[in-house]
């Protein structure tokens, strides 16, 4: 069960780590069944759902984007492009879908699908329901009309 314990030294919360696993083992291809059993551990009943968002989220952003996503090591820090990522699930939990897809175009570099999005919203959904929220380290991007 090598691939359940890795170790990630950080301010990182409990969904932020293991987003950040999950994320980083897929896009290497190295996906255990470890990774959904620590889903359903964390998720409950909808831990596989959640899982499975996430895997065809970054299918998508595989398959659309345009440019390349920086992941650290298994264990390493978070890169910027991962900060990102983290940032996206936390605006969806708040609802903050402009900020979602703002943050989904800057990983593709381009129009990011709706897919996407809806991918995101699911694991950020099961994650809230689950009681792990995730941080939103920024300001939501919230527009106001100016008074006429």
């Amino acid at each position: 069960m090598a691939c359940a314990t890795l170790d990630l030294e950080s301010e990182l919360l409990q969904g932020e780590r293991l987003l950040l696993r999950t994320i980083r083992l897929l896009a290497l291809r190295a996906a255990c069944p470890a990774l959904r059993r620590l889903f359903d551990d964390a998720c409950g009943c909808g831990g596989g759902e959640a899982y499975g968002a996430l895997a065809v989220m970054m299918q998508q952003l595989g398959v659309h984007g345009r440019r390349r996503i920086d992941l650290a090591p298994p264990g390493g820090q978070p890169t910027a492009d991962e900060r990102v990522l983290l940032e996206a699930f936390a605006r969806a939990q708040v609802d903050d879908y402009r900020g979602l897809e703002a943050s989904l175009e800057d990983l593709s570099g381009a129009e990011a699908p709706a897919s996407m999005g809806a991918a995101a919203c699911v694991v950020a959904e099961v994650f809230a329901m689950a009681g792990l929220m995730l941080p939103l380290r920024s300001e939501p991007l919230i527009f106001r009309f100016a008074a006429e």
